[in-house]
């Protein structure tokens, strides 16, 4: 019996056009969606967490691995639905018993002097200067990267022609090997080359400068009210319509109206998706689709109020819970909105860096270049504290990357490690039992920090999933340098944030929104709507302006989006803790303006992600997940995982290497970095 064609074109929408795709795997998945109630996209994730948490590799599409995928999807769910049976036992026992650095907005009017980008506001975030700067200042800012440029769509791997037999070369090779690249036409660069000298008198080649106000991170948690959680809400919508009003100056000002008035004209109006009910990612039987997508306003433009949306009118879009849009359309009976354009806020333009700076830094790294190195935790497996594999990767960092700087993403201590849940905690050459996590960190993890050369800047970035941090909300604040007792070259930021390492701008979070943000999507004919997911997030992040444009937050759910929050049984609820983990995302809402990109995009994009790893280009920026470094495993033996090496050319501004940086303009002192130009990225398998 042939395959419906529309459920065909939904799974190839979600999972990827594939050859593997015969009747059979698309039956399969169809089963799978039905029995699970669950839609593809969700369905998509799971396949790519079960590929990279249990398997520990990428399987191919079949019917063989997907039956395991099902096995593994009922057990999951099975685990999350059932009560341990000594929790009767136990109850019953008991019961019983007793009761910057400076960078410019890049746009089509650039001023005389850089301008420091500040770190946003604490709460409501207010912008008092006109906007045409936001306007991004050339046009190829607008598309992603072209087919003929090295992307992880289009990136240079083992040579094979047989897909299966390369994942299977993928999984077997050794420590330390090159499995993907950015730009693989540019040589590798050697790295620090002067390790050797005397660290008391060799200069570092780089400058290192924070783009944030760590003092405005350090709030109190679990302290939200309502009213300011509302301000910053409302705020957001309001300053998405005032950025779109203000770039359409010349046309004069921009009436907006109110969607949930009836109104036989087109008008314009914002807001914020919102679902139609707020259980939808709780509950398996109402997910979110094109037909439960309801517009919120402000108190402002709306007075909080909610409409339907009708989106039968659109050719394609991408929306998701918590997006601020600009809508224009009717509402003729009073009961939804119906949208028939979206329309957009002026992008955020590239960074650029005046032709002085660039000499200096030109002079500073000598034509070698500047190298990182990018790892995300957890750093131990999920059974033990053995941290045996990142002492490894500081001896290589030492050895043979030697790298200018090296950014680590937490979690170091892991709050859902085996071992830190139990508390049977024992660490090497020490005699007595550590007293609290935070000393499991500093006997721990601080030791093998002090081993990287101290000519080697280390920049420790934190995770809500950190056992050894007080601040567990997001936007989360630093480490505490003195109590963890790190050596003077480790730079402790707050997640998310933005520092420059000479003139090129690092912007990074460490909250999986890759995996947290679903969207409800349908493209389009004109291909104005990314077809790959990751590209799509990533857009919505620039178009947003936030690192984790998703509201509300996400949470930790199970399989067919069942929750599984403890119950209460006479006070007694341990075996129910024991089937379930620390997750979500934990806004602090009146605090969102820390999450915001700032003036301009970064040159690159770091986020970790629980899904596969990769590096794309896109409007410019250059993007990486660099994946785990020991990736969640059953087996206790396996420590797979992956991690980032960049290597960023020297800007030449005499030279006549076009990839390089490049003037705003003939008359102008202001120069593109171009960084994705100029950069290679390779991924390497841990």
């Amino acid at each position: 019996m042939p395959v419906d064609k529309a459920i065909r074109q939904e799974i190839v929408k979600e999972f990827g056009d594939s050859d593997l795709m015969n009747d059979e795997v698309i039956e399969k998945l169809n089963d799978l969606k039905t029995i699970f109630h669950i839609e593809f996209l969700d369905l998509f994730v799971e396949w790519e967490s079960f590929n990279v948490a249990v398997m520990s590799s990428e399987l191919e599409m079949n019917l063989a691995n997907l039956e395991k995928f099902q096995e593994h999807l009922q057990s999951s769910l099975a685990n999350s639905k059932s009560t341990p049976s000594g929790t009767k036992k136990v109850r019953d026992a008991q019961a019983s018993s007793i009761k910057k650095r400076p960078i410019m907005k890049a746009s089509g009017i650039l001023n005389s002097s850089p301008v420091a980008p500040s770190t946003p506001n604490l709460k409501k975030r207010k912008v008092e200067e006109p906007t045409p700067a936001f306007k991004t200042p050339r046009a190829n800012f607008n598309e992603s990267s072209p087919m003929d440029f090295d992307t992880a769509n289009n990136t240079f791997q083992l040579p094979s022609d047989n897909t299966p037999l390369l994942n299977k070369l993928t999984n077997q090779q050794e420590s330390n090997t090159i499995i993907e690249t950015l730009n693989p036409n540019i040589e590798e660069l050697p790295g620090f080359i002067q390790l050797e000298e005397d660290p008391t008198t060799s200069i570092k080649p780089y400058k290192l400068i924070n783009n944030f106000d760590v003092s405005k991170y350090k709030y109190r948690t679990m302290s939200m009210k309502l009213l300011e959680s509302a301000d910053v809400l409302d705020d957001q919508i309001d300053t998405f319509a005032r950025l779109y009003s203000e770039s359409q100056g010349s046309k004069g000002t921009i009436e907006f109206g109110n969607p949930c008035l009836s109104s036989q004209f087109d008008i314009i109006c914002s807001g914020r998706i919102v679902p139609d009910s707020p259980t939808y990612d709780k509950s398996g039987n109402h997910l979110l689709n094109s037909t439960s997508l309801f517009l919120e306003t402000s108190r402002m433009s709306g007075i909080g109020q909610r409409i339907p949306l009708d989106l039968t009118q659109l050719s394609g879009y991408s929306f998701f819970p918590g997006q601020i849009v600009i809508l224009k359309g009717s509402n003729p009976t009073g009961r939804s909105f119906v949208v028939r354009e979206v329309l957009h806020t002026p992008e955020l333009g590239a960074p650029v860096t005046p032709r002085r700076e660039l000499e200096d830094y030109e002079e500073l790294i000598a034509q070698s270049g500047l190298k990182l190195v990018v790892a995300a935790g957890p750093f131990s497996n999920r059974h033990t504290l053995n941290y045996s594999k990142l002492e490894k990767l500081t001896e290589l960092i030492n050895t043979k990357l030697r790298p200018h700087v090296v950014i680590l993403n937490g979690p170091f201590v892991d709050i859902t490690n085996a071992a830190v849940e139990s508390g049977e905690i024992e660490l090497p050459d020490e005699k007595q039992t550590p007293r609290n996590l935070d000393e499991v960190f500093k006997k721990t993890i601080s030791p093998i920090l002090k081993k990287i050369d101290p000519r080697i800047q280390v920049v420790l970035i934190p995770s809500l999933k950190d056992a050894s941090i007080k601040h567990c909300s997001y936007p989360q604040d630093v480490f505490d340098r003195k109590k963890f007792g790190l050596p003077k070259n480790v730079r402790v930021v707050p997640n998310p944030s933005s520092f420059s390492v000479n003139e090129v701008l690092i912007g990074s979070s460490n909250l999986d929104v890759f995996k947290d943000l679903k969207d409800v999507y349908q493209g389009d004919a004109e291909g104005k709507i990314f077809n790959n997911r990751f590209e799509r997030i990533t857009n919505h992040i620039f178009d947003q302006r936030r690192y984790y444009p998703s509201f509300p937050g996400s949470v930790k759910t199970n399989i067919g989006g069942q929750s599984s929050p403890p119950e209460l049984h006479d006070g007694i609820m341990g075996d129910e803790l024991s089937v379930t983990e620390v997750g979500g995302s934990s806004l602090e809402v009146p605090y969102l303006g820390l999450t915001e990109l700032g003036d301009s995009l970064p040159d690159i994009l770091i986020i970790p992600s629980e899904l596969k790893f990769f590096v794309k280009v896109i409007k410019g920026v250059v993007v990486i997940n660099p994946g785990y470094y020991i990736k969640s495993s059953k087996d206790s033996t396996r420590e797979d995982g992956t991690y980032a090496v960049i290597g960023i050319k020297a800007p030449e501004l005499q030279g006549e290497d076009k990839e390089n940086v490049e003037p705003v303009d003939s008359d102008s002192d202001l120069y593109y970095h171009n960084v994705h130009k100029r950069a290679r990225v390779d991924i390497y398998k841990s």
